[in-house]
């Protein structure tokens, strides 16, 4: 089968987006990729959100629709991930712009990994015109097990997973995914490879209200680190915990989380702050890890 025949879905979630949906759509639609199928779930929307897709759905035949209550994003695409029977398939926020050459760059790259893969690439950043206002990365990210147990790299609208990775996703799916592309790079680093590609393959829409790099100085980084540790305390446990139940089988990446979930309990916590196997990308946020397992708040 060459390149060009393989097929490939695209996983979309929306929820009350009605406002930027068309331009995501028609993005998607003229991607210059031949078999391609898009898979959108609307998780509950109030607004024209699903008037959108029904049009668009009777104008387009790769387009599959399916409808449900509200269960969050990281639910909403995992129910589209089961319905996926795809040679690759794609996440895809709502309110972005795919370059045209998005999907086959990624098949691409992925085609010369040997197992369950994951692609992942930068991204251009956007305001809400569209306007450039900043790279999504700077610096190329170191990728690992090590790195995936405490922090996800993968910005899940850029994903594409192989088949292989995908089977293996779908069959266990998690209750307890901080979030999706996050548990995907878990699974990808524990399984096989992940690809990043440091060219920008999608204009990342930031909002008015949204906060890009958190750039109100080292007192703003911390406190809106500390707000963030707060309201996600323990979720990062109960994920690794899940994980350990669901994935088993390399020793050295076992251990590892095994040493994370025993580190509630002194000598443990001052061992796990000084361990040298996790790390994570920022300079600021390695200490501020380190820290939290010191004084026993793994988030």
């Amino acid at each position: 089968m060459g390149l060009g025949n393989r097929k490939v879905q695209v996983l979309m979630s929306t929820y009350n987006g009605e406002k930027y949906l068309a331009g995501q759509l028609d993005s998607l639609l003229t991607q210059e990729w031949e078999d391609l199928e898009l898979l959108i779930r609307d998780d509950g929307s109030s607004d024209g959100t699903q008037g959108i897709l029904e049009d668009y759905h009777r104008r387009y035949q790769n387009i599959q629709l399916f409808f449900g209550e509200n269960m969050g994003v990281a639910r909403s695409f995992f129910v589209l991930l089961a319905h996926s029977d795809a040679d690759y398939v794609a996440f895809c926020d709502q309110d972005d712009v795919w370059e045209p050459t998005k999907i086959a760059e990624s098949v691409r790259a992925l085609e010369s990994e040997q197992g369950p893969a994951l692609y992942c690439s930068n991204t251009l950043l956007v305001d809400e015109h569209l306007n450039p206002c900043g790279i999504g990365r700077t610096k190329t990210p170191r990728i690992g097990f090590g790195n995936a147990v405490v922090e996800n790299i993968c910005t899940g609208c850029t994903m594409v997973i192989n088949r292989e990775l995908a089977s293996q996703v779908k069959g266990r799916i998690p209750k307890e995914a901080l979030m999706h592309d996050w548990w995907i790079y878990l699974v990808a680093c524990y399984l096989g490879g992940v690809r990043y590609d440091p060219t920008p393959r999608i204009r990342y829409r930031q909002h008015s209200g949204n906060v890009v790099g958190e750039s109100n100085g080292m007192l703003g980084r911390l406190r809106h680190k500390a707000a963030y540790v707060r309201k996600n305390r323990g979720k990062l446990r109960r994920q690794l915990a899940e994980f350990s139940s669901l994935y088993q089988g390399d020793p050295q990446k076992d251990q590892l989380v095994q040493d994370i979930l025993d580190a509630e309990r002194w000598p443990k916590r001052l061992k796990m702050a000084k361990d040298s196997r996790i790390f994570r990308q920022d300079a600021l946020d390695g200490m501020v890890m380190r820290l939290l397992f010191l004084i026993g708040w793994m988030p």
